[in-house]
């Protein structure tokens, strides 16, 4: 794992996805961050929205595959962009990230997160 903030934060976001708590995975977030979800059309802002995405998802068991990541930390910023893979129901489906990370007091938590499907060439 990388040294990046950044980097760590999006491993730990990662393993609670595969984890399948909806509640851990929305911890991850600010309470008013924002969420752009791969597989919804919602615009996201807040825990409860940002809830219902990842209660729906993660009804079947879902793992992420980070394939590329470009981490930048700053004093209280990170931002971490690049590509992962949503393997579930025996898919594979590649799409595109950028987060933004914000230290609140010690804590960091992600204020914004946009993910969607990677185009086919």
């Amino acid at each position: 794992m990388s040294d990046s903030i950044a980097s760590q934060l999006l491993q730990k976001w990662a393993n609670a996805i595969k984890h399948g708590d909806p509640k851990k995975v929305t911890d991850f977030y600010h309470e008013n961050g924002i969420l752009l979800g791969t597989f919804s059309p919602v615009e996201r802002v807040g825990h409860k929205l940002i809830s219902e995405y990842f209660e729906k998802l993660l009804q079947d068991s879902v793992e992420v595959e980070i394939v590329s990541e470009h981490p930048h930390d700053f004093e209280l910023t990170s931002v971490n962009s690049g590509l992962y893979n949503f393997v579930t129901k025996g898919k594979s489906i590649s799409a595109r990230f950028s987060f933004v990370y914000g230290k609140d007091n010690t804590e960091w938590k992600i204020i914004s997160h946009h993910s969607s499907i990677l185009p086919e060439n």
